[in-house]
């Protein structure tokens, strides 16, 4: 196969050096290092057993300094693992004059053959080679940012990473939405401790907390406050707040209730799960923070009987919205979770019987402020219990419509926390756990025994529906330990519902415009070893708005999250310099880009055109509207996508299949997947890693297929902006393939999910056969 060359006349001379990894074996024993050394056109070839190590670094350095190489490839394992370490290990060059083969996780740990495999590795190696020969030195841009930062959320994962920034210097807005902080920590009742093997009380630990963060000077508790919009600009989050009144002076309120006692309104108690009633002007508990009234306005009948009984003149009944603008240097999203509505799952009985609770509900009973004083006592009839009931994972592992496939991580540890504390107080109450599969980490596989060694029972096995028949309830389970279906009374039947994302979460997340898990959850830029960071500079999550987790969990997190906002407040954001940049001499300011661009990263400033590096993705889809052409993206990105598809098919037999794979970091991160868990697809699958999918144009497709490549996939995060734009684009490609009389069913276009590698290996899979049938 003789493939149509590019132009490297001025590239040429480059002295390139090639550094494999046996990486302890997984590369080594099944490719063939021999042949892809003999295969591969490089002045310096080395070959290391652990290249990432200090030696490893050692060796490269030695080799640039002493043979004088311009151009370096590293061939080991995934560049989302190692591509920052080895950038260090190439000084004194510029750190973007390096590329990486991912030979472990795409290469060795998904093939079998070891001829096909060291054949697809020779034309991976020669595509970096090849790329490497385009790459100019380009410099990071370094962003300083404000030393202030806006918690969105004060739960006790927002309260503690407000705490930790505050007493690191840093000015810190805690905003809250709901009239006082401390999230679902202040309604929990009592918390588990798997070390004491006991049960402590929720609001005494998470009092001292609220204390520190209250007292702390450095920190604007702004709560009745929800984030109206936020804008970008450099290193800096503009914001703006919309602060919903109170209607009693935080000031002159001394909290002594007698505003409420006069109130003719009752209303359902949110606080203690609406299993009681408050006043339309009330405080959330007696020891909220702030520690004054509420007016619950949308249910008020502003009769004035409060403001009359007030003798501190506090009550105000005509407050307006007030807009509070904030500028910030990071962002940390603590928006916290939801939970399951049990009436998704009807054959529970939720709505139609009052002794059916859920696990908050129970939580709220047995507190000692709750609505019964911490009495167990059935709704219906305020009787205790001869035996209570908890069915768990409802909402959570479950395929049905409506509900999740994952594990809520913490429910069967709530079960069990509430089933000690009723056994403790009321011994001879029968308490029976259904369960799927009890998980109980750690330590507290202790906390586990103990309950076991309480008395309370357990039963395998997921019930199929909850009935009524006289007083009691009849519950209908499979015991799938002893495959007997059984029917169990009970007086009180318990819902451990699912962990579920806020719509406070769902909401920061598109005005930040950042990622999604496909549970809708916040994405984490890299799970393993980018945790609290997501894919946007700058804003960090912790606690239950990234996933379900315990309180334990939720405060290291949110410690987590405070340092790395310390790191960037200190040295300033780093950001790749693969973004846009504009001639301003060519421009002629017509704003087609500024209203194109999904990413808000264009604007007019001191009439020239400003591109916020911080916002930019480098897709290029403002290149397409520029009628002057006065934009282009730094790196060389058309060059390197060009020059990696002509080293991946310049030596390719005419016998081998090649299908070229553009993806996108999700998408590579879903292929790494792939090879983590060691399941297989054809070799014919080849991937280019690009930093945007948007910047794979017709061009490229029809310069590869043109020149050898049997087929072309792209694959596209449906969570991302661009996803729309690319799936459009993808009809104009395919009209574009037939003018030029080549089969459009050479090109695939899919969705792809960092969870659901198998289904890519799917996709990669069935369109091999596709290709192969086109034969």
């Amino acid at each position: 196969m003789v493939v149509e060359s590019l132009n490297h006349s001025s590239n040429s001379d480059l002295r390139i050096g090639v550094f494999i990894c046996k990486c302890g074996g997984n590369i080594s024993d099944k490719v063939d290092i021999n042949r892809l050394i003999d295969e591969i056109d490089a002045n310096v070839i080395e070959v290391y057993t652990n290249l990432c190590s200090l030696n490893g670094r050692k060796i490269i350095r030695d080799n640039i300094i002493t043979k004088h190489l311009d151009r370096v490839v590293i061939v080991a394992c995934s560049p989302i693992s190692h591509e920052k370490t080895f950038q260090d290990y190439i000084k004194p060059l510029n750190p973007y004059l390096m590329d990486m083969v991912n030979l472990r996780e795409q290469c060795s740990w998904v093939h079998s053959s070891k001829t096909k495999l060291t054949d697809k590795a020779v034309s991976l190696v020669n595509a970096s080679i090849e790329k490497v020969k385009q790459s100019h030195p380009v410099d990071p841009i370094l962003c300083q940012t404000p030393d202030s930062v806006a918690v969105i959320g004060a739960g006790i994962s927002g309260i503690s990473a407000a705490t930790s920034l505050a007493r690191q210097g840093y000015e810190v807005y805690l905003i809250e939405d709901k009239p006082s902080i401390g999230g679902h920590m202040a309604g929990i009742g009592k918390v588990f401790s798997p070390v004491k093997i006991a049960e402590e009380c929720g609001l005494c630990l998470l009092n001292p907390v609220i204390k520190s963060v209250v007292e702390n000077d450095n920190v604007n508790i702004l709560t009745n406050t929800h984030v109206k919009s936020i804008n970008r600009r450099a290193g800096t989050f503009n914001i703006v707040l919309e602060n919903n009144p109170r209607y009693v002076d935080n000031n002159k309120c001394i909290s002594c209730g007698e505003c409420a006692e006069v109130c003719p309104v009752q209303v359902p108690d949110e606080f203690n799960e609406c299993l009681s009633s408050r006043k339309a002007i009330y405080k959330p508990y007696s020891q909220a923070y702030p520690d004054t009234y509420t007016i619950d306005m949308d249910n008020c009948k502003k009769c004035g009987a409060c403001v009359k009984k007030c003798k501190m003149d506090a009550i105000y009944l005509d407050g307006e919205v007030e807009n509070l603008p904030i500028t910030v240097g990071s962002v940390v999203i603590a928006t916290g979770h939801e939970l399951f509505d049990p009436n998704k799952r009807p054959e529970y009985s939720y709505s139609r019987n009052e002794d059916v609770i859920t696990q908050s509900e129970l939580g709220r009973i047995m507190g000692v402020n709750g609505p019964t004083r911490g009495k167990l006592l059935k709704p219906s009839n305020n009787e205790i219990p001869k035996r209570v009931v908890m069915i768990q994972c409802v909402g959570s592992r479950d395929d049905k419509p409506g509900a999740h496939k994952y594990c809520s991580k913490v429910c069967c540890m709530v079960a069990l926390k509430n089933a000690n504390i009723i056994k403790h107080k009321y011994p001879d109450t029968d308490i029976v756990i259904c369960y799927t599969d009890i998980r109980t980490p750690g330590m507290y596989e202790k906390y586990y025994k103990h309950s076991q060694q309480s008395g309370i029972r357990l039963i395998r096995g997921r019930p199929g529906e909850v009935v009524k028949s006289g007083d009691n309830l009849i519950i209908r389970v499979e015991d799938t330990l002893q495959k007997k279906v059984k029917e169990v009374e009970a007086d009180l039947v318990v819902l451990s519902t699912a962990i579920e994302p806020s719509q406070g979460t769902k909401d920061m997340a598109k005005l930040l415009n950042v990622g999604l898990t496909e549970d809708m959850f916040i994405k984490e830029s890299h799970p393993k070893i980018k945790p609290v960071t997501t894919d946007v500079k700058g804003v960090y999550v912790c606690g239950t708005a990234q996933d379900p987790k315990d309180i334990t969990e939720s405060i290291m997190q949110a410690n987590a999250a405070a340092s790395k906002v310390s790191e960037i407040m200190h040295d300033g954001i780093e950001v790749e310099p693969f973004i846009a940049e504009i001639d301003n001499e060519a421009c002629n300011l017509c704003g087609d880009c500024i209203n194109m661009c999904k990413y808000k990263s264009m604007s007019i400033v001191d009439d020239e055109l400003y591109i916020d590096p911080m916002c930019c993705s480098g897709c290029g889809k403002c290149l397409t509207v520029c009628k002057r052409k006065s934009i282009r993206v730094n790196g060389d990105v058309d060059e390197k996508i060009f020059a990696t598809i002509y080293g991946m098919l310049k030596n390719k037999p005419s016998n081998e299949k090649c299908i070229l794979v553009f993806l996108d970091n999700i998408g590579y991160t879903a292929a790494d997947n792939i090879g983590v868990n060691r399941v297989e697809y054809p070799e014919s699958i080849r991937i280019i890693k690009v930093h945007s999918v948007n910047r794979v144009m017709s061009k490229h497709i029809i310069y590869a297929l043109k020149n050898g490549a049997d087929g072309i996939f792209i694959g596209e995060y449906p969570g991302d902006l661009m996803y729309s734009e690319v799936e459009r684009k993808m009809h104009t490609i395919q009209n574009d393939i037939i003018a030029n009389n080549m089969d459009p069913e050479r090109l695939q276009f899919a969705r792809v999910y960092i969870p659901y590698f198998r289904g890519l290996a799917d996709k990669f899979k069935d369109f091999d056969n596709k290709i192969r049938s086109l034969e």
